[in-house]
């Protein structure tokens, strides 16, 4: 599996030794004020790994991928329950049940990942929709066929986890770095990767808020043979996105929101997307195909330079 890392720090804006280890298939960056806790942070993501991977055949997850009913644990019933939640805010433009055309059709992420025939893509497309997921009881169940992807939530939502544990912990400094996923406890600076120039910056992000939260979605770390077949694929029309090179969302809390929202943004009609932003006051860079670029106000505490 590809490794994704959209969002670099600056280490040395950092006030002790980061660590590095890779979860959930991408780098994860740990930097806390008492470095003993960033263990307690990896197991976290491993665990989580173990309940959402569709990648690992014994996840909770998995489970219900096979078997099309499952007893979740809370962990794995609150994520399900927040992506029904952003179903709703973005008017159906993230659906994980999109599972079913980026696992089922494309393969992406397995060793087996392919260009899938239209045939193929209106096939496996009946099997989308978050109708086709239910809750009764303590019990999820999905119809025959359909696929659950985590992939566009699971890392917020596990930047999330994160957070409250060190909270819990009396932590007010620390970041948290999975791929385009952060979230910041105290100041910070974060760099924001150029989708257009390898190992090269496009923005700068700094922060004074004792939190902030980034999100950043982009088509140019997974995709087969060519950016036009991306892993973003529009859950109305089964097409991998045009829109943007690089979705960027800022906010002061909540990750699992604005990494569902990153995703959702990629995929929408850019006029549709900005009116979505602005009325939830998030703060989005929004960077086009063609290079050019749309920047929103960003909150106050925050400022974004452009390079």
């Amino acid at each position: 599996m590809k490794w994704i890392f959209l969002l670099t720090l600056i280490p040395s804006l950092l006030w002790s030794q980061p660590r590095t280890q890779v979860h959930m298939g991408t780098l994860i960056n740990v930097d806390v004020e008492e470095t003993s806790l960033s263990d307690q942070v990896f197991e976290l993501f491993d665990d989580l790994d173990h309940l959402l991977s569709t990648y690992k055949p014994d996840s909770e997850i998995s489970r219900l991928n096979q078997k099309y009913t499952a007893q979740p644990s809370p962990v794995t019933r609150r994520i399900l329950e927040r992506s029904m939640e952003m179903y709703l805010l973005s008017h159906g433009a993230f659906d994980i049940t999109i599972g079913s055309i980026t696992h089922g059709a494309y393969r992406f992420g397995t060793a087996d990942e392919h260009l899938p025939s239209q045939k193929e893509i209106d096939r496996m497309g009946e099997l989308v929709g978050n109708k086709r997921i239910t809750f009764e009881g303590d019990f999820v169940n999905i119809q025959p066929g359909t696929t659950i992807d985590l992939g566009g939530i699971g890392k917020g939502f596990a930047v999330d986890l994160a957070i409250e544990l060190l909270t819990k912990q009396h932590q007010s400094k620390a970041i948290i770095a999975a791929s385009g996923d952060i979230s910041c406890l105290g100041e910070c600076t974060i760099s924001v990767q150029n989708p257009f120039i390898a190992h090269e910056d496009i923005a700068t992000i700094t922060s004074s808020l004792p939190r902030l939260s980034v999100s950043t979605s982009g088509n140019y770390e997974r995709y087969i043979k060519t950016k036009a077949h991306n892993h973003l694929i529009d859950p109305k029309t089964l097409k991998p996105q045009q829109w943007f090179a690089s979705v960027t969302l800022v906010d002061t809390q909540d990750n699992t929101r604005l990494d569902a929202l990153a995703t959702a943004v990629s995929v929408m009609e850019e006029s549709k997307a900005i009116e979505m932003l602005e009325s939830l006051s998030i703060g989005y860079l929004l960077i086009r195909n063609d290079t050019t670029r749309l920047m929103s106000r960003i909150p106050s505490g925050v400022t974004l330079s452009l390079h």
